[in-house]
């Protein structure tokens, strides 16, 4: 064998793990989780650390088997005693499972949160963790577990769950601007005239939410039972919808029903 042909065999030899794992190995893996969401898990990215240096073994079968079925339920508390991730995730070897959650846990992002009474709320993580730790708010004030933080606007408004902050004062105050949290059209199912849409946005450029809560309208859902009749008299919608402070509600029924 030539000189030339021993170098590019070699050349390959070194270059084959390489190639393998990035053709065969699975880079994102996202690990289930049954309170916090997914978890999201880079093997390149780990393949890719000196520490590791493209060496499966240094993590299958001895801390997670290959395998998926076969690996434990692990727990924070398991971790943190250094099981699992925190083989290496230790504060030492790489940073701590106890730090900071959203580098793991990518569903960090945007919570909708579903209330009884008006909707989905929407709860930005990434715009609170641009000012806060993680720590600042679990396990304290609210649990990481979903389903499990269960309040009342009046416990807010005395300081409980987002009213820790949202204050007026720390940050404005949940008694101030529903839209902040509460946005978006509301749908009233009608069987006989065709489904009636309230866009919020377009009365919220014009008024308060005060002006029209709770005089006219309960903000709960199921909470107005309204008719034509009652509107045409000056009720809910026809408070405003009389023909002068806005088209009537007895003129063109094409405006709200979506036939």
């Amino acid at each position: 064998m030539t000189r030339r042909w021993m170098i590019l065999v070699i050349l390959l030899l070194v270059a084959l793990p390489s190639v393998l794992y990035a053709r065969w190995i699975k880079d994102k893996v996202y690990l289930e989780t049954e309170s916090v969401g997914k978890v999201e898990f880079s093997h390149y990215t780990h393949l890719e650390m000196e520490s590791v240096g493209k060496n499966c073994p240094t993590c299958h079968n001895s801390i997670f088997h290959i395998v998926t079925k076969k690996n434990p339920v692990f727990t924070m508390a398991d971790m943190e005693a250094g099981k699992a991730c925190g083989a290496c995730h230790n504060g030492t070897q790489a940073f701590s499972v106890a730090g900071d959650c959203a580098t793991c846990h990518t569903a960090a992002g945007d919570i909708a949160i579903q209330t009884e009474n008006v909707g989905k709320v929407a709860f930005s993580h990434d715009v609170h963790l641009g000012m806060f730790g993680c720590n600042e708010c679990h396990p304290d004030i609210f649990k990481a577990q979903n389903n499990s933080n269960h309040t009342s606007m009046k416990a807010m408004a005395d300081g409980a769950s987002c009213g820790a902050c949202h204050d007026g004062s720390t940050a404005f105050s949940v008694k101030d601007d529903c839209t902040a949290c509460h946005a978006g059209d509301i749908e009233y199912a009608n069987a006989d005239a065709g489904n009636v849409n309230f866009p919020h946005k377009a009365h919220i450029g014009m008024f308060g939410c005060d002006e029209c809560h709770s005089d006219l309208f309960k903000p709960q859902k199921g909470g107005n039972k309204m008719t034509m009749e009652a509107m045409e008299k000056g009720e809910f919608c026809g408070a405003c919808h009389d023909g002068s402070s806005a088209f009537g509600v007895a003129e063109d029924c094409e405006t709200c029903h979506k036939m």
